[in-house]
């Protein structure tokens, strides 16, 4: 049942061409976003080095790094040229010392830099460049509750355009970095901005559409190309440093849309600013070449929405957890999400452990996404939630997991571009199950609580965010061990995924059912809310009121 405000937007335009004009400049933060999560492909990758052999000399030479040095492949000899000298020198490739420690006449030799270069990040400090990712996404966790909590406070339109300006200035300012831990301080701050951007990003524009169109809100944007924009900027900027100077002065022209951007009506109005959240509806409805609507029942429509909060239950993180169901059902959506974000982030970080190239590589892996995005919309309705779910997970758990297989093998080096082709399958269907997952996940849980459940559900995929650079940091050990981790992961979850109930064409609960961990028989959130195909069946709380007094 629509109220009063979606009526307005109903009759000005669910999603018109204005709306259209304003979600795709909000969406534009896309590229802030990807810019920031995906940069430390590229600004963290390892570049070739060279250490000469112990037995050299290198009295009256200084550091080698003041010599232009040419490198044959594999190790052998390497010629340093002086101004007019030159040396045969015996050389070793990518070797740390016996003792794991940087040699102390070492010298890149790729065409490009990044912070592993600027710190010698190699070797025993190996472990600081994943840490420094780390960092970044731990600071998405940050930046999505602080976000949220100004978004609803000072408004959507403020807090957007804050946050984009520091995300600014501080990557901006992290280009002059003077060592790695007030780089991993400042990327902590950047990631942070990520985060809150994806949270109010994704608000703020549901707010101005009308029911129907909200599913397009998170498959569509412009995610895909902020990656391949990545990628190409990364080519031809081959310097860490002026790398991120020229990502982050970029995103300052999204400051000039504050004019064009309206605050969300739904959200002024519920602050007692009607005459602003009437004029945005005006706007909208002018814009959309529609009848501006009577606006006198927006007034009608706060106080009934004031009423119904002053008199409605406050719910907590606890009620989801009252009977064994809904338990097992959030304890499997965290670990699902959870690994949609350890898997897809691994996945794109681990870019650095694929054969071939890694900027190539990257646009792969973000082109893969863009069909399954929209085959997904279409299987969640024909096949359901829980196939599309299940399966597409199921698929990138067995391709990664099958990346092993070929090392087992020993064909790694002779099927390169299978190893290739299963990461992209991988990514493909991480990317496919994690879109199924935001339309069931929020459809298991009843109405009263279906902001705390997902919002439950994405702090798991936050904590999974963390965890991959740490996975990726796992090719220390061997290649294959962070697509092992892949593998379990996704198929783990498409096993625990079987244990979600279908949602699709079937009546969503409303209200929660009674604590119920002693009740005898089947547990009546499973019996009411998810086993009937009957439209009609009634989830509110009378229902559950013949099992109340069931004792233990």
């Amino acid at each position: 049942m629509l109220d009063e405000f979606q009526k307005i937007i109903e009759e000005i335009g669910p999603f018109g061409r204005y709306q259209i004009a304003v979600y795709a400049v909000i969406n534009l933060n896309d590229f802030i976003t990807t810019w920031t999560l995906i940069l430390p492909v590229f600004i963290g990758a390892t570049p070739d080095w060279t250490c000469p052999a112990a037995s050299n000399t290198f009295s009256g030479l200084g550091n080698s790094t003041e010599y232009d040095i040419q490198i044959e492949s594999g190790n052998g000899n390497a010629t340093y040229w002086t101004n007019d000298t030159r040396l045969l020198l015996n050389y070793s490739v990518n070797t740390c010392t016996q003792d794991g420690e940087t040699c102390p006449a070492l010298h890149y030799t790729s065409d490009f830099t990044s912070v592993v270069s600027e710190w010698d990040l190699i070797c025993d400090r190996k472990y600081i460049n994943d840490l420094i990712t780390t960092v970044q996404m731990a600071g998405v966790i940050a930046g999505a509750f602080v976000d949220s909590q100004l978004a609803d406070t000072f408004g959507r339109k403020p807090v957007f355009f804050l946050t984009v300006l520091v995300s600014c200035v501080v990557g901006f300012s992290s280009a002059f970095s003077v060592s790695w831990e007030m780089f991993a301080a400042l990327r902590f701050v950047s990631g942070a901005c990520a985060g809150g951007l994806l949270v109010v990003a994704y608000n703020w524009p549901m707010e101005m559409i009308g029911r129907k169109w909200r599913s397009v809100n998170g498959p569509i944007g412009f995610w895909q190309i902020g990656i391949f924009s990545l990628s190409l900027f990364a080519y031809y900027i081959r310097n860490w440093r002026h790398l991120l100077i020229t990502l982050n002065v970029i995103p300052l022209l999204l400051l000039g849309s504050w004019w064009f951007l309206p605050e969300s009506p739904r959200w002024l109005a519920m602050h007692d600013r009607l005459d602003e959240a009437k004029a945005v509806l005006s706007r909208i409805a002018i814009n959309n070449q529609k009848p501006v609507p009577d606006m006198s029942r927006l007034a009608k429509f706060v106080q009934d929405e004031k009423e119904k909060m002053a008199g409605q239950k406050r719910y907590s993180y606890w009620d989801l957890l009252r009977t064994p169901t809904m338990t097992k059902n959030i304890l499997v959506i965290m670990y699902i999400w959870f690994t949609f974000s350890a898997v897809y982030y691994g996945l794109s970080l681990n870019v650095r452990n694929l054969p071939g190239d890694r900027y190539v590589n990257n646009i792969l892996l973000a082109a893969v996404e863009i069909p399954v995005s929209l085959a997904t919309i279409c299987l969640n309705n024909r096949l359901g939630r829980r196939p599309t779910l299940v399966g597409f997970m199921l698929l990138a758990g067995l391709a990664t997991f099958s990346v092993f297989f070929v090392e087992l093998a020993g064909k790694s080096s002779e099927l390169e571009t299978l190893t290739t082709a299963l990461a992209l399958v991988g990514k493909a269907g991480v990317s496919a199950a994690w879109y199924a997952g935001y339309l069931h996940t929020a459809e298991i849980f009843p109405t009263v609580i279906r902001n705390i459940g997902s919002g439950t559900a994405a702090i798991g995929g936050r904590f999974g965010g963390v965890a991959a650079p740490q996975l990726v940091a796992l090719s220390s050990v061997s290649k294959m061990a962070p697509y092992i981790a892949f593998g379990v992961l996704g198929i783990t979850s498409a096993l625990l995924g079987l244990l979600l109930p279908e949602t699709n064409n079937r009546p969503l609960p409303e209200s929660l059912p009674p604590w119920g961990w002693c009740r005898k028989g089947r547990d009546p959130y499973e019996e009411v809310a998810m086993a009937h195909n009957d439209k009609d069946v009634d989830t509110s709380e009378a229902v559950y009121e013949k099992n109340r007094d069931i004792p233990c």
